[in-house]
């Protein structure tokens, strides 16, 4: 059986603390495995069902907690490129909103609506900036902006 080892009771305050404060569900998820490992003894299998996890990402919690603390446990954010556009938000799209398209010089078009097509142009002429249209979909919906058909 493994269990997380907590040394002093000091540890079990700060993991408290910690869970009081969290706000990523991921972040959250650790601590409380660890908690209950420790001050409740739960095994494995039991914590990856109550936690939906495998018993392996189970059992790495714990080593981890085990090894090198409760700051080894801290989720690290994702490698890779930051997207292109991801600072934009609704502000800024209802400031490129507030002309149609056909009032941007650059654009060239006689077109009274936004489309995506549209927008990927005014980034490309206007910010240099080269995406695609799956990225542009996908800033509008992070910024709360509608992305359907809009009505006639």
């Amino acid at each position: 059986m493994i269990h997380a080892k907590i040394g002093d009771p000091t540890e079990i305050q700060r993991i408290d603390e910690q869970l009081s404060k969290a706000e990523k569900k991921n972040w959250y998820r650790r601590l409380m495995i660890i908690k209950l490992s420790a001050t409740q003894q739960l095994n494995v299998p039991e914590l990856g069902r109550m936690f939906s996890l495998s018993a392996a990402t189970v059992r790495k919690y714990i080593h981890t907690y085990n090894k090198a603390g409760l700051d080894a446990l801290i989720p690290q954010s994702p490698p890779g490129r930051p997207g292109k556009i991801t600072h934009l938000t609704q502000a800024d799209f209802d400031k490129l909103f507030e002309q149609t398209p056909n009032e941007y010089d650059r654009l060239n078009t006689d077109s009274r609506q936004w489309t995506l097509k549209l927008i990927q142009r005014y980034l490309l002429e206007y910010h240099q900036i080269s995406v695609t249209l799956p990225t542009i979909y996908n800033a509008l919906r992070r910024s709360g902006r509608r992305t359907d058909r809009s009505k006639l």
